[in-house]
């Protein structure tokens, strides 16, 4: 009788680890492509068709998207890393207000960097894009934070 508790609590056990592994690889799946959801509202993969790009412009647009996307989650990365530091900095028996200030401080300036890369990538984007498709592109982003349709600017193609 005793050998059936330890296989069963060896398989409970064998269970749990699974499904926090599982919960584990959820989570960083589904992080991955937040920070380009968070941009354009869908997978940068689908922006092109969006957008009608054609072939030459397909290409070009992926090879830009590549090493931005690649970019905007490796910092990203690096922001997650210094607030989860800077939370159990706050929440911790004596929080040190250097160690906070010095990790709002590295958020600070990865996120400022992160902007900067995210407008210089728009404008490499606008110069390949016809105007139709530019309006199209920034109408996409603008939907992402919409604010109350009264007094809200309409964008023309110019």
């Amino acid at each position: 009788m005793k050998r059936y508790w330890i296989y069963l609590l060896l398989a409970i056990s064998l269970l749990v680890n699974v499904g926090v592994l599982a919960g584990a690889w959820f989570q960083v799946w589904r992080a991955q492509g937040a920070t380009e959801l968070a941009f354009f509202g869908m997978g940068h993969e689908r922006v092109p068709d969006y957008l009608k790009l054609d072939g030459p412009q397909i290409e070009r647009w992926h090879s830009m998207e590549q090493d931005f996307v690649k970019i905007l989650q490796d910092v990203g990365s690096e922001i997650q890393i210094h607030r989860e530091r800077l939370v159990r900095e706050i929440f911790s028996a004596q929080p040190d207000a250097s160690v906070v200030e010095r990790e709002r401080a590295a958020i600070f300036m990865l996120q400022e960097a992160q902007q900067r890369s995210v407008i210089e990538q728009l404008i490499k984007e606008r110069e390949m894009l016809n105007a139709k498709q530019r309006l199209a592109l920034a109408d996409l982003l603008l939907k992402q934070y919409p604010r109350s349709a009264v007094g809200t600017p309409q964008l023309h193609a110019r």
